[in-house]
């Protein structure tokens, strides 16, 4: 109990230990991801060139399919030795940060590394951001090891790492203590954002210096505002973004099953998986490779208005049928850039049909591009603060939020009435992971924020788990010792001493409407 109570006081006085930790993580993640990023831009131009040389002769495309098959069997050699670099790894995070799993961080960290980069260069439409964000937590989790933190201590720094990632993959560094605050960890005490920004920024700063200061997704919006008479037709954008949202969900989240299937036929491991992807993605590339990857440049071709609406739908058809198979497979890679891309699509096609009906001036395609990444992505994710500063911040500017908050809220609201999830947070339920299993029921400490459905209530008067003990309260600064009478307050950060085995139950106590 001696050293619980000293990490209370600890991580109330000491800000600029905080900041320290902070400015460590972002440093360190903002090398690793700012590689990763690199090698995944270089990888990615030496595959491009190799399915455009496919198609010039028999020989090269040979020479193409070995490679990629050689390449799905040295992916699944990284699969069967580590589980936990499947997919975007962003569920695994919040998982671990619930106290549902411990993987080796070092493991994870040089296995996803080497796999996510050849994963997404050789073609499949993934995207870098997931990677970068579980890259990050492992980073973080590995320096908060060798720094011997506590547990609350630690999870405060893997947050801090996943946002650093994603500060790093997108150069959005805002964007990525939103996503921590809303998506991952759900948590706004002092402990977390204070660590949380300053790593964000650090590595963001990092990743400009490396890559210059233009924003990922530059688009120019400095065409006329659209009139308050039209914004009726950003109601109906953000609807359709929202069914498509809930329709990309509830096909993400079904392809396990499908892929099941498919490996029952073929008598295929999941590992193996990325093979039977490959005769999708083959041809793709094959006939258009420009389509391949994560692929922010088909976003940032989109406003040049060249392309017509029937080429625009079957883009997004072959795009969001790819990203499915691709992502299916397990292989390390994320949805995050594949969502944007499938959302500028989707945004283009709504505003080129809007535009062929006569409802809307082809001056605000660029615009509909926008709003469309913003509002498909809030509605998948839902968490639609981050979509909006992440689409703002990638793109380099901030003239549009009334109107993308519009399109992303009602994109949200299309989502939520439909019954959908946070696709992360669904993800991770369809792990089916149980707590952590431990030899000795250790204590730890958790750091919870106070919600307004707890606001005003006594301590006695909670309904915590046995051997659960409030230790102390924090409310603008101040330091209250609790005892049995005293009320909590909303926005206050709570000290709470749990088992480790019931970490999550308490959480989900906490965060509960």
């Amino acid at each position: 109990m001696k050293n619980h109570q000293k990490d209370f006081h600890f991580t109330n006085s000491h800000i600029l230990v905080l900041v320290w930790r902070g400015l460590l993580v972002g440093l360190v993640v903002g090398i690793v991801v700012s590689s990763f990023r690199l090698a995944i831009s270089r990888l990615t131009a030496v595959f491009h060139n190799l399915y455009q040389g496919a198609s010039q002769s028999l020989s090269n495309l040979i020479i193409l399919v070995l490679i990629l098959l050689l390449s799905c069997l040295l992916l699944a050699k990284f699969l069967q030795s580590e589980p936990n670099i499947k997919g975007s790894g962003i569920p695994h995070v919040e998982g671990e940060l619930q106290g549902l799993m411990d993987p080796d961080w070092w493991s994870i960290l040089w296995k996803k590394f080497f796999a996510g980069i050849l994963s997404i260069s050789m073609g499949f439409m993934l995207g870098r951001e997931g990677p970068s964000i579980q890259l990050g937590a492992m980073t973080a989790k590995g320096l908060g090891k060798k720094l011997g933190l506590s547990r609350m201590e630690l999870h405060a720094l893997i947050a801090s790492g996943a946002a650093a990632g994603l500060a790093a993959a997108f150069n959005a560094p805002i964007a990525g203590l939103l996503f921590v605050v809303e998506e991952v960890y759900r948590q706004f005490s002092r402990l977390t954002w204070i660590t949380t920004l300053v790593a964000a920024l650090t590595a963001n700063f990092v990743s400009l210096t490396l890559f210059g200061l233009t924003p990922v997704l530059h688009i120019e919006l400095d065409g006329p505002k659209l009139p308050l008479t039209q914004y009726g037709l950003l109601v109906v954008l953000g609807i359709i973004l929202g069914l498509l949202g809930w329709l990309y969900e509830a096909m993400t989240l079904n392809l396990p099953k499908f892929y099941g299937w498919i490996g029952r036929i073929l008598h295929l491991k999941p590992a193996y998986y990325s093979i039977f992807a490959l005769l999708f993605i083959l041809p793709i590339g094959y006939l258009w490779p420009d389509l391949l990857a994560g692929n922010h440049h088909l976003i940032l071709d989109l406003p040049s208005g060249h392309l017509m609406l029937g080429t625009v739908v079957l883009y997004l058809l072959i795009r969001w049928m790819g990203s499915m198979v691709s992502y299916g497979t397990g292989l390390p890679g994320g949805i995050f850039l594949p969502i944007l891309t499938l959302g500028s699509l989707a945004g283009s096609s709504i505003g080129l049909t809007m535009a062929e009906l006569g409802l809307l001036s082809r001056d605000y395609l660029s615009l509909f591009i926008v709003l469309g990444m913003a509002g498909f992505f809030g509605a998948v994710s839902k968490a639609p603060l981050t979509a909006m500063i992440l689409v703002a911040e990638m793109v380099g500017s901030l003239e549009n939020l009334m109107v993308m908050g519009l399109v992303t809220f009602t994109a949200y609201l299309t989502m939520d009435l439909l019954k959908g999830k946070p696709i992360y947070e669904a993800m991770l339920e369809n792990m089916q992971l149980g707590e952590v299993e431990v030899e000795h029921d250790e204590m730890v400490m958790l750091e919870l924020v106070v919600t307004e459905r707890l606001g005003g209530r006594r301590i006695r008067d909670l309904s915590l788990p046995d051997h659960v003990l409030i230790t102390g309260q924090n409310h603008g600064g101040y330091a209250q010792v609790v005892k049995g009478q005293t009320r909590l307050q909303t926005g206050a950060s709570l000290y709470v001493l749990t088992p480790l085995s019931k970490t999550q139950q308490v959480r989900q106590y906490f965060v509960a409407e």
